[in-house]
């Protein structure tokens, strides 16, 4: 097994308080099957019938039916992707009596991918604080992991707990667009930018399209959602532009993708209002959405880690996406995106660390997803000396594409 001394990891992409929040959360990344699930569900629940967190399930291993969460604890279950979040009955009265009636909505796909900051703010808000967020980052260390930066900012009380963690300098807040107008003008000096969804995940089969997924439970066609119409978006980016900051932009999916890049270009020179316009995810880019991003100044901000969702979603994903997917040496040798420049890695915490991010960057599913370990370490980059040790394990070439 090879082992590689890198320093520690700047992860770009993640969200440490949620995260936090959810460390006595059943963790279900590693199960593989219900009854495994749900037995680790009982396990982390609390005898006195306060509301149980799981997070990490992988709806491609297995199904949930509702017959089975509600036979569960109260009970609020996350897609590991986060853009699903399973209630059972017990579990939605418990969250509405604190939340209200948007509660009862949260089954409904749209309205839960238009309103993903408030909720994932709901969770980070319900358990986070300064003492788990010194607990998280002695994990990321023990990971490979000094800095992360929080793609959703909760409130501004998340802010002070930073402070109170001593963890300011290991993180870069960045906030939706309605949760940093209520902040005071101190706490917004503090917001590195802005940040938008323009659609889904591939988990939830709420990534935008241009070509219908396989496998949809229902008989109609889906491509997805988009979050916002054109005009919807231009309106949203000239919002964010005024606020002097940076943009980071969530889009998966290649519809979602032509959106953003064809809003932008719509700005014309207002586009130069952001010190930075950043494209998270970006993961079924091509060619020349390429090319237009790095005419526009783009920063791509990806996770290698998702090269696993070529092989994870297959049940899903249209046919030859799976090779699409994270086109980094297009993006590299084609596009000329540069590593560390102009191309930014992270996790999004799906998982966090240096090792399987490594793995999956020199022994990637498809080869158009190979990162060279010196372009790893710059995309990556470090804002610390300290150094981590990686054993690697290679997969076989026959899992090669």
């Amino acid at each position: 097994m090879p082992i590689i001394e890198i320093p520690l990891l700047a992860d770009h992409h993640s969200h440490p308080l949620l995260y936090a929040a959810l460390q006595q959360a059943a963790d279900l990344t590693e199960v593989g099957d219900l009854d495994s699930a749900c037995d680790q569900i009982r396990q982390a629940a609390d005898p006195q019938g306060s509301l149980t967190l799981a997070f990490g399930w992988k709806d491609h291993q297995f199904k949930f039916p509702a017959a089975r969460l509600e036979q569960l604890p109260p009970l609020a279950l996350f897609n590991v992707s986060l853009h699903q979040l399973l209630l059972n009955g017990a579990g939605e009265r418990l969250l509405s009596e604190r939340y209200g009636n948007d509660v009862s909505r949260i089954h409904d796909r749209d309205w839960y991918e238009s309103h993903l900051p408030t909720i994932l703010s709901w969770f980070a808000n319900l358990a986070g604080s300064a003492d788990r967020l010194v607990l998280f980052y002695q994990q990321l260390e023990q990971l490979g992991v000094w800095s992360a930066e929080e793609m959703l900012l909760a409130g501004e009380q998340e802010i002070e707990w930073f402070h109170a963690a001593g963890l300011l300098e290991r993180t870069k807040f960045w906030s939706a667009p309605e949760m940093f107008a209520e902040l005071s003008p101190a706490a917004q000096d503090q917001v590195e930018g802005i940040k938008l969804f323009t659609d889904g995940a591939l988990g939830a089969r709420s990534a935008a399209l241009q070509q219908p997924y396989q496998s949809v439970p229902s008989s109609k066609e889906d491509r997805g959602m988009l979050i916002y119409t054109d005009p919807q978006l231009q309106r949203a980016l000239a919002g964010a532009a005024s606020t002097g900051k940076s943009i980071a932009i969530h889009a998966i999916g290649d519809r979602a993708i032509a959106q953003v890049i064809h809003s932008l270009e719509a700005l014309g020179p207002s586009v130069r209002q952001f010190p930075q316009v950043r494209l998270e995810h970006g993961q079924f880019i091509d060619l020349q959405q390429a090319q237009r991003a790095k005419q526009l100044g783009i920063v791509l901000s990806m996770q290698p880690n998702f090269n696993a969702d070529s092989v994870h979603y297959q049940d899903r994903l249209p046919n030859g996406y799976a090779q699409r997917n994270n086109p980094f040496r297009m993006l590299i040798d084609q596009a000329g995106f540069q590593p560390g420049i102009d191309l930014i890695l992270g996790s999004d915490g799906m998982p966090h660390g240096a090792t399987f991010a490594l793995e999956q960057s020199l022994y990637p599913p498809y080869e158009n997803q190979r990162l060279t370990l010196e372009e790893f370490q710059a995309a990556y980059g470090s804002d610390t000396d300290r150094l981590f040790r990686a054993e690697i394990q290679p997969p076989g070439e026959e899992n090669l594409g």
